[in-house]
């Protein structure tokens, strides 16, 4: 039976499909949508073709998904244009030998910018230069036939590498102190190596000028676009600040972002330390932008720690972590505020309204952020659910965490893509934590099992942008042609679907949005295939046909500017590894 109001005309439907509504509604075949751009009704061809005058769109599904919107509640769409700009290393795992013929290839194919001109790059696996174990060190840059500066940017965003001419123009020698939440290698002399970790990575990159104003705004566009083409309709921007606060008023008010945006607002260490100045400057952010349509400004992000892959090792765990023989060594990683610190800053923020969105690797930093929301709830009442504070990542929890997740109402908050078996879990991991702890790796059907609230994000750019990949590798954990990570963690093929739309709906306060109900928002996707009945392999090659933003199509893929769209998407969907990792843009925009 159909679900809506009585019968008027539907200004466009959607006839033809499989509809997954994330609601107990089944069997549905079509959707109507009025004028207002919201659902009508939900049923079957005959129902809804009922709805259809003279005047009214009809699209044709042609046997394929109908679904709601993606809703990717991690990501950082700003770099990611920003990093498209850039030559990219594509997450490869290379000898020193390769790596150096690589990165003089770019240094030669940009010869006009010699002597100065910095090479940034993109890319950079941490865990990738061979053979195994090999460490990064500057002499290997600066072996290069170059004087300009270089900056090698790691796929996890924890991890920089830069040549003896960048830490020179950055001031940096044995004498620079580490920053707050990062760390400058250093060599058994005391002099730096070129690997800078966390915070320390903006000692040097605040050096590289950045790219003009309208080269950002062409990328940004581009960016947005791009999104559309990926069937996602609202994001949260993971680590943001008042810059990326500024491009989002101006690219939303000129109609070049159509997405719902939630700018994550990144707390820096010092104000973690100082709730009542966090909390004024949260304020004056949101009394500037807080009327801007379209985008939320409401939640606050924290780093707890970072992560927990050889050699950065910087997720802060509750058991140390293992050498290479696999014994116990002094080294927990880094908690980047204390327990009490995080404590007195959520139970400040949760009572003045903000949501907290706090990023945890190690099974330490997850029970500090545990402790805070709990910490907020005994103080401020149980309204700290109503808050929807999240903790991101999730790749280590500890077993007796896994209910206080339900019991606080603390959203979880997994990039699932990063649940197989690869050399991030199996090379850069599995010795240096133990069998015990990789077999609790990514636990998300623990977590689901004990009452937690699942949703999802891609962590892009951190990863390449494959929402079809996150929702089929959450089901079969599995990064072919490799065997399953864990395959007891696995999800259904409803939970995974429902964590990407409806679940990261409710995490971003997109109550109007998120399932295909009538009264809701019509911002849907309709795919090429019907994934209800698809395998992972086939939901993973999924592609998206039309996108609905508000009821009118912002994206159709047969359409001359949806092939120019995908072509100019093609920048940002590098041929990096799948599951490459995580935690993008500490500090940045």
């Amino acid at each position: 039976a159909s679900t809506g109001a009585a019968a008027r005309r539907a200004a466009r439907v959607i006839v033809g499909g499989h509809v997954f509504t994330g609601t107990r509604q089944r069997g549905a075949e079509a959707v109507a949508i009025g004028a207002d751009g919201r659902i009508i009704a939900v049923g079957s061809n005959r129902e809804i073709r009922s709805l259809v005058d003279g005047r009214t769109e009809v699209l044709h599904a042609d046997g394929a998904t109908i679904m709601p919107g993606i809703h990717d509640g991690h990501m950082h769409a700003l770099p990611a244009a920003e990093q498209a700009m850039n030559p990219s290393l594509h997450n490869a795992s290379l000898t020193v030998a390769d790596l150096q013929a690589t990165l003089q290839g770019f240094l030669d194919a940009s010869s006009d910018k010699e002597p100065d001109g910095w090479l940034q790059v993109t890319d950079w696996s941490p865990v990738g230069l061979l053979p195994t174990g090999t460490v990064a060190d500057k002499s290997m840059l600066d072996a290069l036939t170059t004087s300009r500066p270089i900056y090698l940017q790691g796929s996890d965003f924890h991890n920089s590498w830069v040549n003896s001419r960048a830490l020179a123009l950055a001031g940096i020698d044995r004498n620079t102190p580490d920053p707050a939440g990062g760390e400058i290698v250093r060599d058994v002399n005391g002099d730096p190596t070129g690997l800078l970790k966390d915070q320390a990575q903006w000692l040097v990159a605040g050096f590289i000028p950045p790219p003009s104003d309208a080269e950002l705004e062409a990328g940004y566009t581009d960016a947005f676009a791009y999104l559309l083409s990926q069937g996602i309709t609202s994001i949260m921007d993971a680590a943001s600040g008042e810059d990326s606060l500024v491009w989002y008023e101006r690219l939303i008010g000129s109609g070049k972002v159509l997405q719902q945006v939630t700018p994550a607002l990144v707390v820096a260490n010092e104000l973690t330390k100082r709730p009542r100045h966090a909390l004024e400057w949260l304020h004056g952010l949101r009394k500037q932008y807080g009327d801007v349509p379209g985008m939320h400004v409401g939640t606050a992000k924290v780093f707890v720690d970072g992560v927990m892959e050889y050699p950065a090792q910087t997720a802060a765990l509750l058991e140390p972590y293992l050498d290479e023989n696999g014994k116990p060594t002094k080294n927990r990683g880094d908690l980047y505020l204390t327990s009490e610190e995080y404590q007195r800053l959520a139970v400040v923020l949760d009572k003045a309204g903000w949501q907290l969105h706090s990023h945890a690797i190690g099974d330490r930093a997850v029970r500090v952020a545990l402790d805070a929301y709990e910490a907020a709830i005994a103080a401020n009442g149980r309204k700290a659910r109503a808050h929807r504070h999240t903790i991101a990542h999730l790749e280590l929890v500890h077993p007796d965490d896994y209910p206080r997740f339900a019991r606080t109402g603390t959203l979880a908050s997994m990039q699932l893509q990063w649940a197989v078996r690869n050399i991030w879990t199996l090379g850069a991991l599995r010795p240096f934590i133990g069998e015990e702890r990789f077999h609790r790796l990514y636990p998300s059907g623990s977590l689901e099992r004990a009452g937690a609230r699942l949703v999802g994000g891609s962590d892009w750019p951190v990863d390449p942008l494959s929402p079809f990949n996150q929702i089929a590798t959450a089901i079969d954990r599995t990064a072919e042609p490799t065997g399953p990570l864990l395959p007891g963690q696995a999800l259904s093929r409803t939970s995974s679907l429902a964590m990407h739309t409806r679940g990261s709906a409710f995490q971003l306060h997109e109550g109007n949005r998120g399932v295909i109900a009538p009264g809701k928002v019509a911002d849907l996707v309709v795919t090429d295939r019907d994934l209800l009945t698809s395998g992972p392999s086939a939901i993973r090659s999924a592609a998206v046909q039309l996108t609905l933003v508000g009821g009118k199509v912002a994206y159709d893929a047969a359409t001359a500017t949806g092939r120019r769209t995908a072509r100019r998407g093609a920048a940002y969907a590098s041929a990096k590894t799948v599951a490459t990792r995580h935690a993008c843009c500490s500090g940045h925009s």
